[in-house]
């Protein structure tokens, strides 16, 4: 069964205890559902009252278990957290790259961590949790692919194709969070093959995205919708953040304006998902940091400190963004997706940082997709900035 969230409450008073957390989390606004050794049904029809476990489901659709938080595709890869049951009872599951969160306390287990208790703990990237203990998923050393760098290039054009297709199909209508650059554009024509695209984009007054965005959307040929930030919006947006345990920094404030943003105009667009470009940059060697440090300290240096990278976006930035988004649309992060990323590890730093160029087989992959080149080559910068968020932000 697909879902937007998940909770298994085990022990004394766990039906209490659903009815109560199923209240509190304002972004599962409807379509909850209950299971108490049974099948599941409406949480205001069931009856709670002394069962010892609880599962709530706040569905998108099918019905049973396991429930899938994100999608999975059957041999493939995908993005999701899992709670199954089994002969020995609940598992849950997380994906390898951590695009969902798997909250455990005691036999509990959560999607979001409201649903638990303030000792709840995040499962790692890969993990999983059964029986109350967790176990990491298994170590996987990347293939090392002997690619040609053009070779490289249509590969990747080939299996982003596949995995966009995946997140995209049997949608009429999907939105993809818009700052104008490579890695949004590329998603959103390879999107644009199997559904209709609206590009959603958010940002201050001046910013480079108030610009970038509607020359990119008109090369591409594709409907803009886009909302004008100020700072009496973002602080209001900010104070309603829900972001994962931890000292909120003025990027997360930064990107959760932009991302609860851009996912509200896709609901208004009609779209109930909205395809998002993390970790791009810390596969595919976007930052300028990774071309210093290959400098400094050697392409394998750089490669463990983008490695470092995803590992952290796994612990953070995945989960605020996923949240940011999820009162309004689904969202997607069709980079992270582990076929993506084995893909990326296989492949030589060289081919990532070439000559002076960064995410240069990206790039490649975007132009044998048929990018406009101007898409295709166009420089980095980083969303809050590009979007003047993070300047609105240190204002506050």
């Amino acid at each position: 069964m697909r879902t937007n969230g998940f909770a298994l409450f085990v022990g004394e008073g766990a039906g209490s205890r659903a009815v109560e957390e199923a209240s509190r989390v304002e972004r599962f606004s409807k379509g909850v559902v209950a299971w108490a050794g049974g099948e599941f049904g409406p949480l205001s029809e069931a009856r709670l009252e002394g069962e010892k476990e609880v599962v709530l489901a706040y569905t998108l659709g099918g019905a049973g278990f396991p429930l899938v938080h994100g999608v999975v595709e059957e041999g493939a890869g995908g993005e999701y957290s899992i709670l199954g049951r089994g002969a020995a009872g609940f598992y849950g599951e997380r994906d390898s790259l951590g695009t969902r969160g798997l909250w455990t306390e005691g036999d509990s287990m959560a999607s979001d961590y409201r649903l638990l208790g303030a000792g709840a703990r995040l499962v790692t990237a890969g993990g999983r949790f059964e029986s109350g203990e967790t176990s990491s998923g298994p170590a996987r050393e990347p293939e090392k692919l002997d690619l040609t760098f053009e070779e490289a290039g249509r590969e990747l054009a080939s299996l982003l194709g596949a995995v966009v297709r995946g997140r995209v199909a049997g949608r009429r209508r999907v939105a993809v969070s818009f700052s104008g650059g490579l890695d949004s554009s590329l998603l959103a024509l390879l999107a644009s093959r199997h559904a209709e695209v609206v590009l959603c984009s958010a940002f201050a007054p001046g910013s480079r995205d108030e610009e970038q965005t509607g020359r990119a959307a008109g090369l591409l040929g594709m409907e803009l919708k886009s909302a004008v930030l100020d700072q009496d919006e973002v602080a209001r947006l900010t104070r309603g953040a829900v972001l994962p345990p931890g000292e909120s920094t003025p990027m997360d404030l930064a990107l959760w304006s932009i991302y609860s943003t851009t996912s509200l105009l896709a609901s208004e667009a009609g779209a109930e998902t909205i395809l998002l470009g993390q970790l791009a940059d810390e596969l595919f060697g976007g930052y300028s940091k990774y071309a210093a440090r290959a400098r400094d300290g050697g392409e394998a240096e750089a490669e463990r400190m983008m490695k470092d990278d995803a590992r952290s976006c796994a612990e953070r930035g995945l989960l605020r963004d996923e949240a940011a988004c999820s009162a309004r649309a689904e969202a997607m992060f069709p980079y992270a997706d582990e076929r993506v990323a084995s893909f990326a590890w296989g492949l030589p730093f060289g081919f990532k940082v070439r000559e002076g160029e960064r995410k240069a087989v990206l790039r490649e992959a975007a132009a044998e997709a048929g990018l406009p080149e101007e898409l295709a080559r166009a420089p980095k910068k980083a969303a809050q900035y590009s979007s003047g968020a993070a300047k609105l932000v240190g204002r506050l």
